[in-house]
């Protein structure tokens, strides 16, 4: 089986693959997406400036070597990562963010020598005011490029299942512009997540609670 890694860029997908035809089969939406050859500076920046054009949806650099791709997006974004958290109450709620006019999952930047796992549960912590938590299973990984203050940055977040308690008071911490912190049901949360990230429903799709589209 043929390498491959899912980036957002501007809530679009770019494709990093060993196998086109591997992916594109196992993707049916991938389809369409430009593609760029060989793991090179050039490829990351036209993919990149492809994804900025409005209607394009996604595109795939390929490449025969995995380390190749792996190394040329780590020469040309720095690396940070990042904590978050997927947490239930007992009546099977999922408790959601209101940030910059999306809703969102918790999740925070990896303090220096914090293990990941404590970090998500940190974050979680200070983003929702739930003191009482219990971590779960690593649901996975997301990945997503941008750049701040001309500094082009991957940041890898880890995603966890956490468990709390629907009695405990919310507390949105507002200095991370977060608006509102919300116990949401199965039955509304589609309506929730299509005003989400991509990548937020990625994670919810990978634990099922969240059906693709």
């Amino acid at each position: 089986m043929g390498f491959s890694q899912k980036i957002y860029f501007n809530d679009k997908q770019l494709i990093l693959t060993t196998d086109r035809e591997e992916y594109i089969s196992a993707h049916p939406e991938a389809e369409g997406y430009f593609i760029y050859d060989g793991a090179t500076a050039r490829s990351f920046q036209q993919a990149t400036q492809h994804l900025e054009k409005f209607g394009v949806v996604g595109a795939m650099i390929e490449d025969v070597s995995e380390e190749s791709l792996t190394e040329q997006l780590a020469a040309m974004y720095h690396t940070i990562d990042a904590g978050g958290g997927l947490v239930y109450n007992e009546l099977g709620e999922i408790l959601m963010i209101f940030r910059r006019g999306k809703w969102d999952l918790p999740k925070g930047k990896l303090d220096n020598g914090e293990d990941i796992a404590a970090c998500a549960l940190r974050e979680v912590k200070e983003e929702t005011g739930l003191n009482e938590l219990t971590l779960g299973e690593k649901i996975g990984e997301t990945y997503h490029i941008y750049n701040q203050k001309s500094e082009d940055i991957l940041k890898r977040s880890t995603w966890y299942t956490m468990h709390g308690r629907s009695a405990d008071k919310l507390k949105p911490q507002k200095e991370e512009d977060i608006m509102e912190a919300l116990w949401v049901g199965k039955k509304d949360l589609p309506a929730l997540a299509k005003r989400s990230y991509a990548l937020i429903r990625d994670v919810l799709e990978q634990t099922g609670d969240l059906q693709k589209s």
